[in-house]
């Protein structure tokens, strides 16, 4: 079992040399959250991770709200130009919306399908125990299961067949100032066969001319640009009416992107959009305020945030605190305080407000 971690903006600022120097190599890192939502702190957490030579995955929260299809394609979007080596990873954990079984595991298979069209990978599957057992279907679980199970050292029966156990959702490791979700992972996880296998330029290449329409040979997606991907580049170039040499320069590597994400209904891409502001952010002094706060956040589709946790508010727009008073907020701009006299009269404002 191989020890690794998972990571969001919650967990602010990390230094990944001293968390490798803890035997932890392996980093799993939020990318995207519903539709039009990534990280703020996707890209500081991927190239510090890259930096230090940790294996690197990513997952996305999944949203009861919005279309199954576009967070797949939102998904992608945001980390198709990175180097990762772990099985990309669907979090679904929450049916606020009271859905069966079978709803919400047919919203999962169209995230699913329409990420391995884009993709042309499977997904993990991260869950609770109980709400994997209870929730999903066989459909979602011939998936490889990520299995949140607190206080023991096997995760529960869940149907899955399990490649990763997190174990605490309260660790301390090195390098990481806050509270971290801590786990253990089979080599299951990994794309390929071992650790070291990153999919290279070459595969991205073959896996796009394959995608449009020119097979590469029998040899397959192997990353060895041999005589059957050779001629497919060959091929490609002729129809595009680009200079016929088999070598994919700059003028060809753009032409195919531009292909594949027309192929795959990919509109182009924007400006990153993790370089832009947090728009809102619900924070909360108390821990027992933290559902009040959620119930906000549920309302207004943004994210939640422990007050007390270190994180940089100068890039989020609007903040709401839920809970407590001004005092306990310092240092942070806050745009409306939704409070009463105790946590009782705080949820009482709470529902009040999101009527």
């Amino acid at each position: 079992m191989a020890k690794g971690i998972d990571i969001s903006m919650h967990n602010g600022n990390i230094n990944f040399g001293a968390v490798k120097s803890s035997g932890c190599n392996i980093v799993i890192i939020k990318a995207t959250e519903g539709v039009q939502y990534i990280d703020p702190l996707l890209g500081q957490h991927y190239n510090g991770a890259k930096a230090a030579g940790l294996n690197i995955g990513f997952y996305h929260f999944m949203s009861e709200k919005t279309d199954p299809s576009q967070q797949a394609i939102d998904f992608w979007n945001s980390i198709k130009d990175k180097k990762f080596n772990i099985i990309p990873t669907l979090d679904i954990e929450t049916n606020n919306m009271g859905r069966s079984q079978k709803q919400i595991s047919d919203r999962c298979i169209q995230f699913l399908t329409k990420f391995k069209a884009l993709s042309g990978y499977n997904c993990l599957i991260y869950t609770g125990g109980y709400f994997g057992r209870d929730n999903l279907d066989s459909r979602v679980k011939k998936y490889p299961g990520w299995i949140a199970h607190y206080g023991v050292n096997t995760p529960m029966t869940t149907g899955f067949s399990v490649v990763g156990h997190q174990y605490t959702e309260d660790g301390r490791i090195n390098g990481v100032s806050t509270r971290v979700d801590m786990n253990n992972f089979t080599d299951g996880i990994f794309i390929g066969k071992t650790t070291n296998s990153v999919e290279t330029k070459e595969m991205q290449i073959q896996k796009m001319l394959v995608t449009i329409g020119y097979p590469i040979g029998n040899s397959g997606i192997d990353g060895i640009i041999g005589n059957g991907t050779i001629t497919a580049i060959k091929a490609f170039q002729k129809d595009c009416n680009l200079a016929v040499d088999g070598i994919v320069g700059a003028n060809t590597w753009d032409r195919l992107k531009q292909e594949y994400n027309k192929k795959l209904g990919i509109k182009p891409t924007q400006p990153k959009r993790e370089e832009k502001k947090v728009k809102t952010l619900v924070v909360y002094y108390y821990p027992l305020d933290q559902r009040g706060a959620e119930y906000v956040a549920d309302k207004l589709n943004c994210p939640t945030l422990l007050a007390t946790r270190n994180f940089d508010y100068s890039c989020v727009e609007t903040i709401i605190a839920v809970g407590g008073n001004a005092s306990n907020y310092k240092g942070i701009k806050l745009s409306k305080i939704i409070s009463g006299n105790d946590r009782y009269d705080t949820l009482k404002a709470v529902l009040d407000y999101i009527k």
